[in-house]
């Protein structure tokens, strides 16, 4: 069976999660704790970043290349588009959101750490009352989130306009490229879990995240469309 090693909130294990859900591949998962599991997997493998996917004897890692893996291991449904023109369109949306898009939202999700320690204890699932996490952080956290914020002001105008042009087009569209899920739509939809998490995030941060786009009446769209396609997904496995 295949072996998915992952950080479960994390948005490229999330995008390999997708297009196994999609393939109707049955895995297993194995959670590895940061830094400490990280040596055991280097270990394994060289590779300190996750996901890594084992199939038998074989070893993937990077989202983009497990995903080609699937592709070869499970031909239908067809992530990467069969039309030339689609597959080209499909793979710069994909490598945009991995690096471009990726690194804006990572900018906005560590602010929203600094101002709400409380969403980074719902990540790491520490039992820590509510009033020890406000004492224990707020002042310096708030004063840093201050600091970050004004620094990267640049990185956050260009996600807003770049998350509104995608909600203008999945507006009018269904999906990305085509007419069909393709690793477009996916790539995005995991990516978006760290602005506004879906129901795969589990009961404590479901909807939570970055509050000014979780509450942007113009993004509202763009998330109900990531919901549809989630669930669309956990249907079909």
């Amino acid at each position: 069976m295949l072996e998915l090693h992952q950080f479960r909130h994390s948005p490229y294990c999330l995008k390999v999660r997708m297009a196994l859900a999609a393939k109707k591949l049955e895995y297993r998962t194995v959670e590895i704790t940061p830094a400490i599991g990280q040596i055991d997997i280097f270990q394994k493998t060289g590779q300190k970043k996750l996901p890594v996917l084992f199939d038998n004897e074989i070893t993937i890692n990077d989202s983009s290349s497990i995903i080609r893996h699937l592709e070869k291991i499970q031909l239908e449904p067809k992530l990467i588009p069969v039309k030339p023109k689609e597959a080209f369109q499909a793979h710069i949306i994909e490598n945009w959101v991995d690096t471009t898009l990726a690194k804006s939202i990572k900018i906005v999700f560590l602010e929203e750490m600094m101002k709400d320690p409380i969403l980074l204890y719902s990540l790491l699932n520490k039992e820590i009352s509510t009033s020890k996490q406000k004492r224990f952080f707020q002042i310096p956290l708030n004063v840093s989130s201050k600091i970050y914020g004004l620094k990267n002001q640049g990185e956050k105008e260009s996600l807003k306009f770049n998350l509104k042009y995608l909600t203008n087009f999945i507006e009018k569209e269904k999906f990305l490229v085509g007419s069909k899920l393709s690793i477009a739509d996916i790539a995005v939809a995991s990516q978006l879990s760290l602005l506004n998490f879906p129901k795969s995030a589990g009961e404590n941060l479901t909807g939570k995240g970055c509050s000014s786009y979780c509450n942007d009446p113009s993004l509202k769209n763009l998330f109900e469309w990531r919901n549809e396609i989630e669930d669309t997904l956990t249907t079909i496995n």
